[in-house]
């Protein structure tokens, strides 16, 4: 039994570097996450809309475009109605635009 080489028992792995493993999973999960809520989405719905024949205004981060139809609501409200049915254009400015 003089030549036998033991071999040494494997290490186990830390359950510290399990737990930062873990962590950056779940940080890279929620990063996708983010991404897919607050600019993937609203890029793809933009081109299906477009390519549907649908203009509108363009999508902002973080905001969207609020702040521009906001502007267009107020300046189709300060204008007179007129005398026909079509109110479109007044309760959904950002359609005509």
């Amino acid at each position: 039994m003089d030549g036998d080489v033991v071999a040494a028992p494997a290490a186990l792995p830390s359950p510290w570097s399990l737990l930062q493993g873990l962590l950056a999973m779940l940080i890279a999960w929620g990063s996708y996450q983010a991404a897919e809520t607050f600019w993937l989405r609203p890029r793809r719905l933009n081109r299906a809309l477009r390519a549907q024949g649908l203009s509108g205004t363009e999508y902002l981060f973080p905001a969207g475009d609020l702040k521009e139809n906001d502007r267009l609501n107020d300046e189709a409200r300060s204008r007179s109605m007129p005398l026909s049915h079509d109110i479109v254009p007044r309760v959904m400015p950002h359609l005509f635009n």
